[in-house]
């Protein structure tokens, strides 16, 4: 059987969308950082696939409409190449911060003594860290994710964040996604890592059964500046007073939008981590919450 690559490199804003398209469509997906504020995504489909190519194409036609990205590539592959094995050879090792090391399941490494190593099989590429809110989200994690620590991760998408909690000591996270494909992503790697008991994972959002009033130290929500906005109020009520919170996938320039939002409850702004165009705050919770309007 033949098979073709397609590859196209986006903004970082733009991985998304491009990711759902070769997931959905392709067999496989890698991503590889490709200069600054640029990626490279590649999957892989049958020669005679056209449906699946066609809708390919039109979905990254849809998006170049919006936002100037690269030309989606084809190249036809020899029949003695091994694509299943190919795709995964772009994934490296990403270390995080001071300890954090996202490792791909198939690749090896000898930890360093102060390592925290998650392993993980890059499903879709947000959530594989090489987004820079992913990135910034696990710097804040990683500074004030405490042991014991009962933890909110909205809008988990692979896991990778409620497993950096786990790995930083939290006794338990609650991991909600409003994606049955991402819930099922991050089942597979819950599992993987041998944490099943001390997550629970859910789809949808807050309020949610699984997410009780004033249960949480900290909650992260890598989501986007309307969703962050949204569901402030809910993720306030999921939290314990003084408590930690951890607001990303927010563009620099929707800092005032969130804060607008988050403030009126009594939030304050900790700390920020920006890169690039992005940016990740962390607020705490105040101590005697607002009262929210009936």
């Amino acid at each position: 059987m033949a098979w073709q690559e397609l590859s196209i490199t986006v903004p970082h804003e733009y991985v998304e969308p491009i990711s759902y398209l070769f997931s959905r469509y392709g067999r496989g997906l890698s991503t590889e950082l490709d200069g600054k504020g640029k990626v490279l995504l590649r999957t892989y489909i049958t020669t005679g696939s056209r449906q699946r190519m066609a809708r390919i194409d039109v979905g990254v036609r849809l998006v170049a409409a919006v936002e100037p990205i690269g030309e989606l590539q084809v190249r036809d592959l020899p029949e003695d190449e091994d694509w299943q094995n190919s795709w995964k050879s772009h994934f490296k090792i990403l270390r995080i911060g001071k300890r954090l090391v996202i490792k791909p399941t198939w690749l090896e490494l000898e930890p360093g003594p102060d390592d925290i190593v998650i392993e993980l099989d890059p499903g879709l590429a947000f959530g594989t860290g090489y987004h820079p809110t992913t990135d910034t989200c696990l710097q804040a994690m990683e500074q004030h994710v405490t042991p014991g620590m009962t933890v909110l991760d909205l809008g988990t998408g692979s896991g990778i964040l409620t497993i950096a909690a786990m790995k930083l000591g939290a006794s338990q996270v609650t991991a909600l996604d409003i994606d049955s494909q991402a819930v099922t992503a991050a089942r597979r790697n819950f599992r993987r890592c041998g944490i099943t008991k001390q997550v629970k994972l859910g789809q949808g959002s807050v309020p949610h059964p699984t997410a009780g009033p004033e249960e949480f130290d900290l909650a992260v929500a890598n989501i986007s500046a309307r969703g962050v906005a949204d569901r402030c109020s809910f993720i306030l009520a999921a939290l314990k007073p003084g408590a930690l919170f951890i607001a990303s996938g927010l563009l620099i320039i929707q800092k005032d939008e969130v804060a607008n939002a988050v403030e009126p409850l009594g939030f304050t702004l900790v700390s920020e981590w920006p890169q690039e165009e992005w940016v990740t705050l962390l607020y705490r919770a105040p101590v005697n919450p607002v009262p929210t309007p009936e």
